[in-house]
């Protein structure tokens, strides 16, 4: 079957252009004068790439690449633009989500090799919704006891449930407060949680990524064991080496139940993607879908890695906690599992996680807050919900959180924290 892709230009003669560009490959093509247009086709036509020119009257290539993306988000969109529309660019890249974006004149050889990686992205999307959603439907079918299980902690933490309820729309008390649920199923879970996502902030800064990136991986880092709590307690209590073989047939669905409880939600919808990714190896020898490399994405395999670390450094697989070499040399021997070009970053972590040491701690107001500050202390609000755990790394949008609290109740707040000399 032909794959399917819709062009968006206001001009005609560049739909004419690129329409000729691709008359010689397996493409059915569709086109639209407008964005508005584009919207209209898109009802009745599923498609497998958009392209999208930036400057269109009444509505932009970056306003309509935001809405196609939260509409048909398995869909991989491109951008057409030129050198004075950065802003806007950049606007699609977070807004849009976009695969990429050539500049107008654009070279013939780019836009084609452009095409065909975004086409096959939009495949592997797919591919991955259809088993994330196979395992959904499984998941949900044998999910009564994880139900039951929620059901007795909600009653058991009320505040939970409340904090849910009253706070949803947040991205970030969201997030703790499923990390305060896991940590009522499995004590000692919200603090190992900041441990692997402080690992993957150092991590990430060592590769370079981006803002998003990064967002992406700290937060699946943090979420990634929120499917635990659908894991029966005896199971919890083993070490992964010592497990019978039906216990780990139980343990090894944590992933899918990690990726289903957030898939539904939009905010953590690129989260869910890479937990169900989170123990999965190239060589295929990983859970719960046995993909390979190229089943994997690129922060899956990050994750991975990371965790696999993690899990060596904090007792999970044997019980004993390694140190930082010994670890090293138990992923080294499994090299196979992972993508060697990342183990050289692995070795160069510090793990301020552990060693604090080379800081510097202050109690400050929150006006006195600024950005890349760590918490020394663990933040509770008056009724003893966690607001923001120890070594959370503070953002703007943190601190601003924090002074809608501090307004809210009245109360002045004070905060340690420590700037950390070695990041």
């Amino acid at each position: 079957m032909d794959k399917r892709i819709l062009i968006i230009d206001d001009e005609a003669s560049v739909l004419s252009t690129l329409k000729r560009l691709f008359r010689n490959k397996p493409y059915e093509v569709f086109s639209a004068l407008s964005a508005e247009e584009g919207l209209t086709l898109l009802k009745d036509q599923s498609v497998d790439l958009i392209i999208s020119d930036m400057r269109m009257p009444h509505m932009d290539g970056a306003e309509f690449l935001s809405i196609v993306k939260d509409r048909y988000p398995l869909t991989e969109r491109i951008l057409l633009t030129g050198y004075s529309d950065m802003d806007s660019t950049i606007k699609a890249i977070n807004d849009g989500g976009i695969f990429g974006y050539l500049s107008k004149p654009w070279d013939v050889d780019q836009l084609l090799s452009l095409v065909e990686n975004a086409l096959d992205q939009t495949h592997k999307n797919r591919l991955k919704n259809r088993t994330l959603k196979r395992f959904k439907k499984q998941n949900d079918a044998l999910g009564e006891d994880v139900e039951r299980k929620q059901r007795e902690m909600a009653q058991s933490a009320e505040f939970v449930d409340h904090a849910f309820q009253k706070l949803q729309v947040s991205y970030d008390v969201t997030e703790q407060m499923l990390i305060n649920l896991l940590d009522l199923k499995l004590k000692g879970q919200r603090n190992y949680a900041g441990k692997v996502s402080e690992i993957a902030y150092q991590f990430s800064k060592v590769l370079g990524f981006k803002k998003y990136n990064k967002k992406i991986l700290v937060t699946a880092a943090r979420l990634q064991g929120i499917g635990k709590i659908g894991v029966p307690d005896e199971v919890l209590a083993v070490p992964l080496d010592l497990m019978t073989e039906e216990q780990f047939s139980l343990y090894r669905q944590y992933p899918v139940n990690s990726a289903c409880t957030l898939m539904s939600y939009s905010a953590f919808e690129d989260v869910a993607q890479v937990l169900f990714e989170q123990k999965e190896y190239i060589d295929g020898s990983g859970y719960p879908g046995h993909l390979n490399g190229e089943g994997m994405s690129d922060l899956g395999k990050v994750l991975s890695l990371i965790l696999d670390y993690s899990e060596l450094r904090f007792g999970v697989v044997t019980g004993d906690f390694l140190n930082h070499e010994q670890a090293l040399k138990v992923i080294q021997s499994n090299g196979h599992r992972y993508d060697t070009s990342l183990i050289p970053a692995l070795s160069s972590l510090t793990l301020e996680v552990e060693f604090l040491e080379d800081s510097s701690e202050m109690v400050l107001p929150l006006h006195s807050l600024r950005e890349n500050m760590v918490l020394n202390k663990d933040i509770y609000s008056d009724n003893e919900i966690l607001l923001l755990p120890k070594n959370s790394i503070l953002t703007e949008k943190m601190i601003g959180h924090l002074m809608t609290i501090e307004h809210n109740v009245g109360d002045k707040m004070l905060v340690s924290v420590r700037f950390d000399h070695k990041s």
